[in-house]
């Protein structure tokens, strides 16, 4: 079992985020859950728009329960501020005077319409790296378009060539995975600029798209067409057996591969499985498994049905081969290796209680460097601490600026 990090790597860092995505929480939330001093500011009364997503613990719909907010927002203070008041603007330039980072996920030209732009910023405080995620980017001719995660599939490429079968509309993929790319993108964006900044002492602006972040990740989508000129289109899967296809077993699924084989997947795999018409010639190539593959199919299918999913796995993992086990998220939670590894933390919310979350998935020096900090915040969690304790208001000036609802 390894051991929880005490201090964040990033504990010098401080960074305030006003995003109402999921691609800029989730930026806030790597930089936050590395140790970096993390504010986030939401709208009062309201909120965040995640607060308002099911599903929500314990079924009601409560600004403090929902999972993905949750998830999205570990490690942050959380305070409220509304920045179309002028009050609420003052404040916020105060705030960024103070920190080194800001994350901003408003449509182009919102903040700087608000005399909060990156030029206003900067004069304040020389150093800030902005960074600023929109679907589209701060230019071009796409630019003031709005957009959300499948928006950003399906002009990124990924609807047409990578999800779904080749016979069916497209298909997007869950859980946000544009959204949480363009995330991870800017928290590499990021400590990119930070370190530039300890170089040369100048802040940045960052400028960064959503469906840029999916199209520059490397996955047979662009590449093929770019180098090639051939145009990929979705559904590769739908015939590769041995590469692709998720086929049952007696407890679960699995998605065989032809990695590990040494270039003779048919024989291992006939071995394994004593199925000797594995090696017909018919299937010795990946194109002529292809053209054959419900006949490979029919074949694998029901010596795969005779294994328990685990059994399988130790079996061709002793004789090196790869396969897949398609776990459920109880599986995951409750996996002996994960455990062994101390990849989850638990965090305390006042309000839901105890919570097991991922982490981040490497350890540094065999330590699993999230704090065990704190959960997302409540609405206004830290109003007081932060105006009072830090921006030096008195607790009448608190007062005046909650009935005035700038805070």
């Amino acid at each position: 079992m390894v051991e929880k990090a005490v201090d964040g790597i990033l504990s010098a860092v401080k960074v305030l985020e006003v995003a109402h995505a999921a691609s800029g929480a989730f930026c806030a939330k790597l930089l936050a859950d590395q140790g970096a001093d993390t504010v986030k500011l939401e709208p009062p009364g309201w909120g965040d728009p995640a607060r308002h997503e099911p599903p929500f613990i314990g079924g009601e719909p409560q600004l403090d329960r929902s999972s993905v907010f949750l998830a999205l927002n570990t490690n942050k203070r959380g305070i409220t501020l509304d920045l179309e008041q002028s009050a609420g603007r003052a404040l916020f330039l105060q705030l960024a005077a103070a920190v080194d980072v800001v994350i901003e996920s408003f449509r182009p030209g919102h903040l700087g319409g608000l005399g909060l732009g990156y030029e206003i910023l900067t004069a304040h405080n020389p150093g800030l790296v902005l960074l600023s995620i929109s679907y589209f980017g701060r230019y071009g001719p796409y630019a003031d378009y709005c957009g959300d995660d499948l928006i950003a599939q399906a002009m990124g490429g990924f609807l047409y060539a990578v999800t779904g079968s080749a016979d069916r509309p497209p298909m997007g993929t869950a859980l946000q995975q544009m959204e949480l790319t363009a995330g991870r993108n800017g928290a590499i964006a990021v400590m990119a600029a930070l370190l530039r900044r300890d170089q040369t002492g100048a802040g940045s602006p960052i400028d960064l798209s959503v469906m840029e972040a999916a199209i520059s990740t490397p996955s047979g989508l662009i590449h093929p067409y770019s180098f090639t000129g051939r145009n990929p289109r979705r559904g590769n899967g739908d015939r590769n057996v041995m590469d692709g296809m998720h086929l049952p077993t007696r407890d679960g699924e699995v998605t065989l591969t032809t990695a590990g084989t040494g270039g003779r997947p048919m024989e291992v795999w006939a071995e394994l499985l004593a199925e000797p018409r594995l090696l017909d010639a018919k299937f010795a190539t990946r194109q002529s498994r292809q053209e054959h593959w419900e006949e490979l199919r029919d074949l694998i299918a029901p010596k795969l049905a005779q294994w328990n999913n685990l059994d399988l796995m130790q079996a061709t993992m002793a004789k090196g081969l790869v396969i897949g086990l398609v776990q459920s998220p109880q599986q995951v939670v409750h996996s002996p290796h994960l455990a062994e590894r101390g990849f989850f933390v638990e965090l305390e919310h006042a309000e839901v209680g105890t919570l097991k979350y991922p982490g981040p998935g490497f350890l540094f020096d065999g330590v699993n460097p999230m704090p065990s900090t704190r959960a997302a915040p409540r609405l206004g969690e830290h109003n007081g601490e932060i105006y009072r304790d830090q921006l030096g208001l008195s607790n009448d000036e608190l007062g005046r600026l909650r009935a005035a609802r700038v805070i």
